[in-house]
């Protein structure tokens, strides 16, 4: 997964206002600065190189960005590109997570999309080895990107679209005036949703695997996963020693290939057992053990009381 005829890519680690660079950072899988014939095959066929089909997020809400730029305070307001499609997670990172259990085993499965009746729940992976009398040497993979909030790099995106990136910032003024609001470029990075949403989900789908005696994957961005490790700060096993759910996290390099994609590097490989994940969770310094007193604090605070 290493990158080859790499280019230093412009925007990561610049301490550079809100509002005042392009806020998408990867279009159908390219940099949207990149010139290549691929990231041009890409736009004109609206794909993605991760899966390898017609890019979904597209088909379902008419946006083909993979990434965005944005300052968050907990990077010091530093821009990062945070991927905010799981579909970025797909590819050579879930396949690092196979190799990661299977080595250099052969006939292996990987099966997209395992939805459950009951328990109602999902799963992004499985992968087993097939046998000749049917499957053995089961995993589950979760890939997981991050939210946006605020307003959303719509207006953005339109001025891609356009041909007029350039003068992306008037495309938010007109949709502010149109919507009689504030002319701001308001969209974020949902950091607080990657505790609320995974932190929980990673509990009750490792809770339902660990009973089948199935190892869990969780497959993300690391710049995410460190905050969920401040949230919820579980201890890691040794070595060697038994465990429940590996994090497997990859990261912007902040350098672009010679086709026109972005590095998105291994970062670490972080193993727990399910006791230990809760355990953590459970003592998060966020939550007490009145729910009352909690919402009631939540209500003061939206107050200013």
């Amino acid at each position: 997964m290493s990158a080859t005829n790499c280019a230093r890519y412009s925007v990561d680690s610049r301490q550079v206002a809100r509002g005042q660079i392009f806020p998408i950072t990867e279009v159908f899988g390219y940099a949207t600065e990149a010139g290549t014939d691929q990231s041009g095959t890409a736009r004109t066929t609206r794909s993605c190189p991760f899966t390898g089909v017609s890019c979904e997020k597209y088909r379902q809400y008419g946006f083909g960005y993979c990434s965005v730029t944005y300052a968050a305070a907990d990077d010091a307001r530093t821009q990062y590109t945070y991927a905010v499609c799981d579909h970025r997670l797909d590819g050579p990172p879930v396949a690092a997570a196979v190799a990661d259990h299977f080595g250099a085993q052969t006939d292996i499965r990987l099966v997209p999309e395992i939805v459950l009746a009951n328990p109602r729940a999902s799963f992004d992976y499985v992968a087993f080895r097939k046998t000749d009398t049917g499957l053995d040497d089961i995993i589950a993979i979760e890939t997981q990107s991050i939210d946006l909030r605020g307003g959303g790099v719509g207006p953005a995106w339109r001025a891609l679209a356009d041909g007029k990136s350039q003068d992306w910032r008037r495309y938010f003024t007109e949709e502010a005036h149109a919507k009689n609001r504030r002319d701001t470029v308001d969209y974020g990075v949902n950091l607080a949703n990657i505790y609320k949403r995974l932190g929980t989900q990673v509990a009750e789908k490792g809770t339902y695997l660990k009973s089948l005696a199935i190892p869990f994957y969780v497959v993300m961005q690391d710049r995410p996963f460190a905050y969920l490790l401040k949230r919820i700060p579980f201890e890691s096993v040794t070595p060697g020693s038994p465990w429940d759910i590996t994090f497997m996290t990859f990261d912007y390099t902040g350098e672009m290939n010679a086709d026109g994609t972005l590095v998105f590097a291994p970062v670490r490989a972080v193993r727990t057992t399910l006791a230990a994940y809760v355990q953590a969770m459970s003592k998060n310094r966020r939550l007490s053990d009145s729910p009352r007193q909690d919402f009631i604090n939540l209500v003061k605070r939206k107050a200013r009381l």
